[in-house]
């Protein structure tokens, strides 16, 4: 996925850090709105067309999601692994970075290095040296395909036109392979429940209407503030 810069004032940067917003995320919204707002695009897709086909969900995986999907095949396929693991997709999630169901995670107590050490220990006892033969198109292993498809079944139950980084979530500590064996150690489980995920993605779906409602609100305003101003200059021409 190709990277575009973007500049901050200083202040405005601390504050973004310090609120731990996806900021990868919040400008590919904006950026599209932008667009749609010009006529220069259709819509907003959560598909990704770049997706490797054996990693289809319904609901479809949205960009966080897709993302991990993909730097998870690309981790399976440069250790020369045969499978992707659920380690490999809880190793992407940890890696991209920007979810705010990895934030949420966080600020529960379990910091992502946390994590990444208990995964370490996990991977261990679980992963079997890779053979000698280059593997060019990994396959998904068992255990993924049943994490993946215990996310896809949340999110279609909570009605949801995508799958989630919150409903992967469900299925990585579900799971009985790597993934779910470092949730376990790094005591994620104890407190990250299937309700507290679902209570999660209900309140950020809900923030996510509010703000859209924001966005139709202030962009109603400054069109009838445009027509409004040119209404006077018509008539001050007019009068003229």
């Amino acid at each position: 996925m190709p990277k575009v810069n973007v500049y901050l004032p200083d202040a405005l940067a601390d504050r973004v850090r310090e609120a731990r917003l996806p900021v990868s995320r919040i400008c590919q919204v904006a950026l599209t709105q932008a667009l749609e707002s010009t006529g220069d695009v259709a819509g907003f897709s959560p598909v990704d067309p770049g997706l490797p086909g054996w990693a289809g969900l319904t609901p479809p995986p949205n960009h966080h999601v897709a993302q991990m999907l993909r730097q998870a095949y690309d981790a399976a396929r440069a250790r020369g692994a045969a499978e992707v693991d659920t380690g490999d997709i809880l190793q992407a999630l940890l890696d991209e970075g920007e979810s705010l169901a990895l934030n949420a995670v966080e600020l529960l107590g379990f910091p992502r290095a946390s994590i990444r050490g208990a995964l370490k220990q996990a991977i261990g006892s679980h992963r079997t040296a890779p053979g000698a033969d280059a593997v060019e198109a990994p396959a998904l292993a068992a255990g993924t395909r049943a994490a993946l498809a215990v996310g896809a079944a949340q999110a279609a139950e909570h009605g949801s036109d995508a799958t989630t980084a919150s409903h992967l979530l469900l299925g990585l500590i579900q799971d009985d392979g790597p993934a779910g064996e470092a949730m376990r150690l790094a005591g994620v489980t104890e407190t990250v429940t299937p309700a507290a995920l679902s209570a999660f993605y209900y309140g950020v779906s809900f923030g996510r209407i509010q703000l859209e409602r924001d966005v139709e609100e202030t962009w109603l305003r400054g069109t009838l503030a445009d027509l409004t101003d040119r209404l006077a200059r018509i008539e001050d021409h007019l009068g003229a």
